[in-house]
């Protein structure tokens, strides 16, 4: 670079971190730093990296927000396929799918990228006021999300729903890693609007957020449905009445996270697709039995 020109952000960046290491060599080199009559070394020492620390979270952010735009610019001109886009989701957040085979509890890098990438914009407040039996929004770890589009297999011939959608980054982030028809239904109009808004601004077509009690919404169309415990108790058999109803008429998938996990292995006319799954920090995947061929007695009979 030449001495007249004002450097670029990559190497302001690169000349902060060189600064940045050899101050930290230095500090560690310095013994008498730690001399107990040394306080006021120690004190500009510790502001010091009080400076480094905001530095690196400044310069990361910055970083972090550069990404989040480059990717919703290619969602937003459809430059990603499904496998791309997952590809994508490995490659910045250090995710393999080997990882979903432990317990999904808490969120990741994985979920700070979907969330930067997705949900950018401030989250609303809400205006219903929930009965007791809804369970208040929670985000569902990204992990799960994956570990669902793997293990329920779904495909573009699928019409995904998600059960209490929040602000419908799962429903987004499902339809782009497979093609499918998404449906979010959600109760609390600000959240719809959200997603609505969201769905728009990626000009995402495949997706459609239903403000609805998912007790009366309508799953004609639906093959694959998710419930991150969005309801329990009375409201959650009633909702899975509403699904049972469809695999009357064809071959459903259900899949949980959380504690609805174990109401769900309850119903005798699904079948968890592996018996591990029935866990409240695992991703579950139940088919469908045809009806009159219920299986017994239920997996969770004992309450495990």
């Amino acid at each position: 670079m030449d001495s007249g020109e004002v450097p670029s952000w990559r190497e302001r960046t690169e000349i902060d971190l060189r600064r940045a290491g050899t101050g930290l060599d230095a500090m560690e080199a310095d013994a008498s730093l730690f001399a107990p009559r040394n306080l006021e070394a120690r004190s500009r020492a510790l502001d010091e990296l009080a400076f480094l620390q905001e530095l690196f979270r400044m310069r990361g952010l910055d970083m972090d927000e550069r990404l989040f735009r480059r990717m919703r610019q290619r969602i937003r001109a459809g430059g990603y396929t499904p496998r791309s886009l997952r590809a994508a989701l490995e490659r910045y957040a250090g995710y393999r799918p080997a990882q979903r085979a432990g317990l999904i509890a808490g969120y990741d890098a994985l979920d700070v990228l979907v969330h930067g990438l997705l949900l950018p914009n401030p989250t609303p407040g809400e205006t219903v006021i929930r009965s007791p039996e809804m369970v208040q929004y929670e985000a569902t770890p990204a992990r799960a999300v994956l570990a669902m589009v793997d293990d329920a297999q779904i495909g573009s011939e699928d019409v995904f729903y998600d059960l209490g959608a929040g602000l419908g980054h799962i429903v987004i982030l499902v339809h782009l890693l497979t093609g499918a028809q998404a449906r979010g239904v959600e109760v609390e109009p600000a959240f719809c609007a959200y997603a609505r808004a969201s769905a728009e601004e990626l000009r995402l077509s495949g997706v459609r957020f239903i403000a609805a009690d998912a007790r009366q919404a309508d799953y004609g169309e639906g093959t694959v449905f998710f419930l991150f415990t969005p309801f329990r108790g009375a409201m959650l058999r009633a909702v899975l009445g509403r699904l049972q109803e469809q695999a009357a008429r064809r071959t459903i998938r259900v899949c949980t996270y959380g504690t609805c996990t174990h109401e769900v292995a309850k119903a005798p006319w699904l079948q968890v697709q592996d018996a591990d799954m029935v866990h409240d920090f695992r991703l579950a995947v139940f088919r469908s039995v045809p009806q009159g061929n219920d299986r017994t007695p239920s997996l969770s009979s004992d309450g495990a």
